[in-house]
């Protein structure tokens, strides 16, 4: 298995799940650990971190971009 890092963190899950799509559509897989623990019963006090998004170490600098460029093109449109 390879390894893992968490490349971002996210106060929602719909703004984890975004930028889990974003990483996907340029071709990076990305995980959501948290997904289906925390749905299944959700307990405020276990995201005092955030949503974790986490994808192989080797592609955490290319993650890291694509998901700053993501964020700022968000903030231009707005």
């Amino acid at each position: 298995m390879p390894d893992l890092v968490v490349v971002a963190r996210y106060a929602s899950r719909s703004e984890c799940v975004v930028a889990q799509s974003v990483l996907r559509a340029a071709g990076i897989e990305a995980l959501m650990p948290d997904f289906n623990v925390l749905t299944s019963d959700f307990d405020p006090s276990m995201m005092e971190s955030g949503w974790r998004l986490m994808v192989r170490q080797e592609d955490r600098v290319m993650a890291q971009s694509i998901l700053k460029d993501a964020q700022e093109s968000a903030a231009e449109s707005d």
